[in-house]
């Protein structure tokens, strides 16, 4: 079968504008993710410098087959730049604009030679896939499966140019292969018209993920505090407790003493404030997911500690608090937090709550800001 150059030429520059502005519409739709607007942007500026390249009769003059390709060029500056922001890191103008530089710098003594501008064109876009293909695999703030399969993308990309570089200094006598080569070629754009909707594709998949993990973290993370919820710490305190099996843990309940009263003389935004400290000195002084906020005043954590040492670290928590929250409210004010500590072993997160409360309710009693092992 004859594939012919300027249908598929056609072909391709329509379905990059149309994925495009699908990409930004959903972008239009979900401002949080702004990498989608960056993406839109990259594969409608592939199709305008491809199109304006080769859908043109002859040879290009001077001017279009500069400006195509440094907008094509740039199509893969601006796809970096939006993984680095899909990352939340920052979207430098001179990486996104390096190759285009390189290119405009490089293009007066290489325009007459064909291999020489395909060797340049594709470190560059080698480059940028690359760079690409690092920034979604080791710098993720979350794991998610599309941006492993876009990775997957992004690397043989890279090695597509790289070895379409190569091909402008040898050919390999092989057709197929040395078509690849030109400037433009059916197998290319075929190769690009299936290849594109597969990572714009992907890119649709890792917004998508990415609002459902955040999602799912806003609903295990304590609005306030930052610290994990109840839902989430009994979660993960169940998963603690299946793993250790028979062996003991220790169980801290704390409960901020008067708090009610600290709202009443200081205002509620002082007893968030308080809150809050509380909370940074939980994560201060624990492992992660072994802690969270059980509702209202009282925090909770279940460790890998006999009874002896839960019950020191316990009181060092004490003392940090009492000192941060004084230096929050000043002057002669009193903040304190009264614990609860037992140590078992083959129950479950209820009944070790359960008990530590009963430890608390003994510390309360006992004239608060006490830890209380029982």
């Amino acid at each position: 079968m004859v594939l012919d150059p300027a249908t598929l030429t056609v072909a391709f520059v329509l379905l990059s504008a149309v994925l495009g502005t699908l990409l930004l519409f959903s972008w239009v739709l979900n401002r949080k993710v702004k990498a989608l607007a960056w993406w839109g942007s990259a594969f409608w500026l592939i199709a305008v410098g491809i199109g304006s390249a080769n859908l043109a009769q002859g040879q290009p003059a001077y001017a279009i087959l500069l400006v195509a390709n440094a907008l094509a060029l740039l199509c893969y500056g601006v796809l970096y730049t939006g993984c680095r922001v899909f990352n939340g890191r920052s979207a430098p103008l001179t990486a996104t604009l390096a190759g285009v530089a390189v290119w405009v710098g490089a293009f007066p003594f290489i325009y007459t030679s064909h291999g020489y501008r395909l060797i340049v064109a594709s470190l560059i876009t080698c480059a940028y896939s690359a760079l690409s293909a690092w920034e979604l695999g080791r710098h993720a703030p979350r794991p998610l499966a599309s941006s492993r399969v876009a990775v997957v993308l992004l690397l043989g990309l890279a090695t597509f140019n790289l070895s379409r570089g190569m091909l402008g200094v040898a050919l390999t006598s092989v057709s197929w292969i040395d078509s690849f080569a030109s400037r433009w070629s059916p197998s290319m754009a075929l190769l690009l018209v299936m290849f594109g909707p597969t990572l714009a594709f992907m890119f649709l998949s890792m917004a998508k993920e990415c609002v459902e993990f955040e999602y799912r973290q806003a609903a295990l993370v304590d609005p306030l505090t930052g610290v994990p919820n109840r839902r989430a710490f009994l979660q993960n305190a169940s998963k603690l407790l299946a793993r250790l099996g028979n062996r003991p843990v220790s169980c801290l309940l704390f409960d901020l003493d008067n708090f009610k009263a600290i709202n009443d003389r200081y205002g509620h935004d002082a007893g968030d404030r308080i809150l809050t400290i509380f909370g940074e000195v939980l994560t201060g002084h624990l492992p992660q997911h072994t802690f969270g906020r059980l509702g209202g005043e009282e925090f909770g954590a279940i460790l890998t500690l006999d009874s002896r040492e839960a019950a020191l670290l316990a009181d060092r928590i004490r003392h940090a608090f009492s000192v941060a929250g004084a230096n929050t409210l000043g002057g002669s004010a009193t903040v304190t937090v009264s614990v609860g500590c037992i140590t078992g072993a083959g129950v479950d997160a209820g009944t070790l709550l359960r008990r530590a409360d009963a430890a608390l309710y003994q510390a309360k009693r006992g004239g608060r800001n006490i830890v209380i092992a029982a």
